[in-house]
């Protein structure tokens, strides 16, 4: 997997860097698959194969690779659009984002049937985010709705009514007139 992650990473930098030369060196956002491809390549070389190793490197290129997906989907529609003989404002990168949409996901479902266990990596992973992120926002809730509530019912409210009828709240009581025998016996 480690081949095939730096060979995807080698071709999404030839396709950023073709598409910028292809295209006249005018715009920088024709490097946008290069810059993916150079992190999925430091990825893949960093990776370790062994076996048995929690290959976070590969997670990394995957995750990175799904981004690049959601980014390129937009060139898929406009190709769609292209082929029926309607028109687009930049056929150029309309053709790059599609090739590198077609790339990723290639390389999505090569990462994941070809790697053993690879959900439990994922698993791993959500829990960690899950756990993080439920820490985070219940701390935000907490701050945001219990303290201001708690805070106006202590400031300015009396749920318990001890400011408003203090006599009503003690009841006297006479000392001494039940034996030992009777608060032995209270129930």
């Amino acid at each position: 997997m480690k081949i095939i992650t730096i060979g995807f990473g080698i071709l999404l930098l030839l396709l950023g860097i073709g598409s910028y030369v292809g295209t006249g060196t005018s715009s920088l956002t024709a490097l946008i698959p290069a810059f993916f491809g150079l992190a999925i390549l430091i990825l893949g070389v960093v990776s370790r194969p062994e076996k048995g190793s929690k290959n976070t490197a590969l997670f990394g290129a995957v995750f990175l690779s799904i981004l690049a997906l959601f980014g390129s989907v937009r060139g898929l529609i406009d190709l769609f659009r292209l082929l029926s003989g309607g028109e687009v404002a930049r056929p150029t990168a309309t053709v790059v984002q599609s090739v590198m949409a077609a790339l990723c996901l290639v390389f999505i479902v090569l990462a994941v049937s070809l790697t053993p266990k690879f959900w439990q990596g994922w698993k791993a992973f959500g829990h960690f985010l899950g756990n993080l992120l439920a820490r985070v926002v219940l701390t935000i809730f907490y701050f945001t709705v219990f303290v201001p509530f708690g805070l106006g019912v202590r400031l300015f409210s009396d749920p318990l009514y001890v400011k408003s009828i203090p006599a009503k709240l003690w009841q006297s009581r006479s000392t001494g007139d039940q034996t030992l025998e009777e608060v032995l016996r209270q129930y």
